[in-house]
């Protein structure tokens, strides 16, 4: 087959690039894969062939509005078998993976962008990309395309409620049998238990943490919406100094959290470690992850962290019931500081819960939530776009 595959960045450390990265890399083995994308990077030495779409990268509106006007004109002149984007970043695709449903993504960070300084321009901004956001979303998520019946695979079963809620056009029939949950994934091998020989000792050394501390690990950007105040509150809530907690990431926009653990009296137990591409050597140096988030898709944070072998607590977000619903792998947890660290006492007091715990995350990324399962059911979904060609008069 011939793919397009359709995002504006293109890279191995942002969720949604990575997600479309991990499938394109695989294909790329045996079919021809072309990679649409404004940048596109630590790509090198890969067999896709990367289309590049120039255009502004800032403001954030003219860079998602020139993008999609010059890739709607561009990719059917390529005859491809499947054109999937992730998002709507072309209304001409036939496959589209749904990250975010952008109306309830709008919902969520409103309240916390009335609170947040910001200039009337970027208040504008704001609202503009928005508008234009939603208008592509509506446009591009209807059962048929250009070229004809349209799959949508979201990646959770909670995502999927929002995609048929926001855009009914979305479904083909009365059971949608055109949108398909496929989920997010981890590498196996990078994200891995086995880190922790390695890892462990030289990180927490390297972090100014000791070999007993019990270490919650959070990840990723856009720290009030994934609940970083919240576990900084939660922290001091726990009478126990050797429960310390490590942040990988960065947010440029709420550097003010960064003096908040000092305004508890908690800078003493909190590391920030910044943004890094070796994620998997924190997640092998750390003990359980928390990630009280408002809004998500499917976070792969969690999955990672659960592929390398930590017990997972989450918000009841997309994605929690999958991942850690059942409480064998983890705990859903309220965005409230006090059961937040009520629930993070918990595992801590018991070991063999934690080891437990562990196992089981292991096992169930291992089952459900690997790269190759993910690629083999879109690869499944491909098939049944061009079958249907084929057997169309």
């Amino acid at each position: 087959m011939k793919i397009a595959y359709v995002i504006i960045n293109a890279n191995r450390h942002e969720g949604t690039a990575r997600a479309v990265w991990e499938v394109a890399e695989r294909f790329a083995q045996e079919h021809e894969v072309h990679l649409w994308a404004r940048t596109a990077k630590t790509i090198s030495n890969s067999r896709v062939i990367w289309k590049r779409v120039p255009g502004p990268k800032r403001p954030e509106v003219a860079d998602f509005v020139s993008f999609r006007w010059f890739v709607d004109r561009r990719l059917l002149n390529d005859q491809y078998d499947i054109i999937h984007s992730a998002g709507p970043n072309t209304n001409v695709a036939n496959v589209y993976t749904i990250q975010t449903v952008h109306p309830f993504k709008m919902a969520n960070l409103n309240p916390m962008r009335a609170e947040a300084t910001a200039s009337p321009l970027r208040r504008m901004c704001w609202r503009f990309y928005d508008t234009r956001v939603v208008a592509a979303e509506r446009s591009a998520y209807t059962a048929r395309g250009p070229s004809g019946r349209r799959c949508f695979l979201p990646v959770s079963a909670g995502t999927r409620r929002e995609l048929l809620d926001a855009y009914p056009a979305t479904a083909c029939d009365d059971e949608a049998s055109n949108v398909c949950v496929v989920g997010n994934g981890a590498d196996l091998v990078t994200f891995s238990p086995g880190n922790r020989d390695r890892f462990r000792d030289p990180v927490r050394t390297e972090l100014g943490f000791n070999g007993d501390d019990f270490i919650l690990m959070f990840s990723g950007g856009d720290w009030r919406r994934k609940g970083l105040d919240l576990l900084f509150d939660a922290l001091t809530k726990i009478d126990d100094a050797r429960v310390k907690l490590l942040v990988v990431g960065n947010d440029r926009a709420e550097r003010d959290l960064q003096s908040r653990p000092a305004e508890l009296g908690m800078e003493g137990r909190v590391r920030f470690a910044g943004f890094r591409t070796d994620v998997e050597k924190f997640y092998a140096a750390s003990d359980l992850f928390v990630f009280p988030t408002s809004y998500e898709a499917f976070s792969l944070a969690t999955i990672e962290a659960a592929a390398s072998g930590l017990p997972v607590l989450m918000s009841d977000v997309s994605g929690a019931d999958e991942l850690v619903g059942d409480g064998t792998c983890g705990a859903i947890i309220r965005r409230d500081p006090e059961h937040i660290a009520q629930m993070i006492l918990a595992f801590r007091r018991d070991p063999i819960r934690m080891r437990a715990a562990s196992l089981a995350a292991r096992a169930r990324v291992e089952q459900q939530f690997n790269w190759d399962r993910i690629a083999s059911q879109t690869l499944d979904v491909y098939r049944s776009i061009t079958g249907d060609r084929q057997s169309s008069p």
